[in-house]
């Protein structure tokens, strides 16, 4: 089984199937902002689902991904620390038992937020994102702190 068919049967393990449609509850405040809406989208398939489990991986940890109900605007937390980044961010899951989170901006690239160490990981495209965290696959270099 290649990498791509062993993540398909991840997700299909914890109850995913092709035309899922996840009810996410709307957020007034942020329903014209970019990011949210990019987080809604992943919510509207994965919403709600637990996939994988924390274990030995590639390169680090694999870890297991709880998609959340409901988006959360990371942005007064990660602009205290990334002050020249001018982007929103929405949690849209947790990783690794919670330590860890999973994140979109305005344009559709996503992020790793360790919350052991507070390290922020600008991976680029959801399906390497999952792969990465899921295999344990090493994130790259940390955005630098402001």
């Amino acid at each position: 089984m290649n990498t791509e068919q062993y993540i398909n049967k991840l997700f299909i393990d914890a109850g995913w199937h092709e035309g899922r449609k996840f009810r996410v509850k709307p957020q007034e405040l942020n329903l014209s902002n970019s990011a949210y809406k990019n987080s809604v989208v992943v919510l509207m398939e994965f919403g709600g689902l637990n996939v994988g489990e924390v274990g030995v991986g590639r390169d680090l940890s694999a870890s297991d991904i709880s998609f959340r109900t409901e988006a959360f605007d990371f942005g007064g937390e990660f602009h205290n620390s990334w002050t020249g980044l001018n982007i929103s961010l929405f949690a849209f899951a947790s990783a690794h038992h919670d330590h860890m989170l999973l994140l979109v901006d305005d344009d559709n690239e996503f992020y790793i937020f360790t919350d052991p160490d507070e390290q922020l990981y600008k991976i680029g495209s959801f399906k390497e994102t999952i792969k990465r965290v899921l295999l344990g696959i090493n994130y790259g270099v940390a955005l630098e702190k402001a």
